[in-house]
């Protein structure tokens, strides 16, 4: 029996490949969304195409050539291996995929999944947090298409995932021996939050709180940071990388870092979190970094997956 209800997952996006080209020609679309930069377009886009445009792809693209993969991606890569798993497990409902940015586009899947016998469409940003800067461009991208489609604004607060991802640092955690747990969300600047009432940051500290009860842990045992500061605009804080060179000289000399933003690893993840933070921290005399990896292909988050899908479809 052909199935009529289905499941599009959307991540943010990445290259083609980590050729220049390639690279430039993503961040040329990720870049010019006015809700991932927030500025007047007669201001930002000569300054994206007239100056960023021209630096930025190369030091980027170096960036991905240390992450790429035999297959790709990585994000790609366990984006597809996720789609799949929820597929097999998700009897009911047709699973696909689809990118904010790049390939495969939103409308494109929409648009297949619909001439494949769907009509009960409901779409699935993996991103546990909600954000103006994530998932506030899929829920427009899909509106374009269908304003009727349901889409999933966040799953922060499910117990599920936070069980997870409590039971995933714990793995490494209680090996004993660190100093200190560095929850490390990727950022946005302060007005998003300020001046657009942005609830990523208040969504990010209900993550923190409901993980480190779920630990244990003490205040003194734990940080809440954020990372990936773009241009000169006051961002979220404290800056990760910022204490990756100070937490050294207040004695805290081995450290456990996880990302909870981030459900796949990515170039956030395996290049400035794991290369990136871990050398400013070696260099300032840190001497264990460990870094918790997103969940990627984990099958027990193909089961928080499927739990938001059910919960939504209630």
């Amino acid at each position: 029996m052909e199935k009529s209800k289905g499941v599009l997952l959307v991540g943010l996006g990445t290259p083609q490949s980590c050729e220049v080209n390639d690279v430039r020609a993503y961040l040329k679309e990720f870049l010019s969304d006015p809700l991932v930069i927030q500025k007047p377009r007669w201001f930002w886009l000569p300054l994206l195409n007239g100056i960023i445009l021209k630096v930025r792809p190369a030091k980027s693209a170096e960036m991905y050539k240390k992450v790429w993969r035999e297959n790709g991606s990585p994000l790609m890569e366990y984006t597809i291996n996720q789609t799949e798993q929820l597929n097999a497990i998700c009897e009911d409902y047709q699973v696909d995929f689809a990118m904010t940015y790049g390939q495969p586009r939103i409308d494109d899947k929409i648009a297949e999944m619909r001439a494949n016998g769907i009509t009960d469409l409901m779409v699935l940003p993996l991103y546990p947090q909600y954000s103006l800067t994530t998932v506030e461009p899929i829920v427009r991208q899909v509106a374009a298409v269908d304003p009727n489609i349901r889409v999933v604004k966040e799953f922060c607060q499910l117990p599920s995932y936070t069980d997870l991802l409590a039971e995933t640092i714990n793995e490494k955690w209680a090996t004993g021996g660190y100093d200190k747990l560095v929850l490390s969300y990727h950022g946005i600047p302060v007005s998003y939050v300020t001046k657009k009432q942005d609830i990523y940051e208040e969504q990010c500290k209900l993550t923190t709180a409901a993980v480190v009860e779920k630990l244990g842990l003490r205040e003194s045992q734990y940080e809440h940071d954020y990372q990936s500061k773009f241009g000169p605009d006051k961002w979220l804080g404290p800056a990760t990388i910022d204490r990756m060179a100070s937490l050294p000289k207040e004695g805290c000399k081995k450290v456990l870092i996880c990302s909870p933003a981030f459900v796949a690893d990515c170039l956030e993840t395996l290049y400035e979190l794991e290369i990136e933070n871990k050398d400013v921290f070696v260099e300032n005399g840190g001497e264990v970094f460990d870094f918790v990896h997103p969940f990627n292909e984990s099958a027990a988050f193909t089961e928080v997956l499927k739990e938001v899908v059910l919960e939504a479809n209630k």
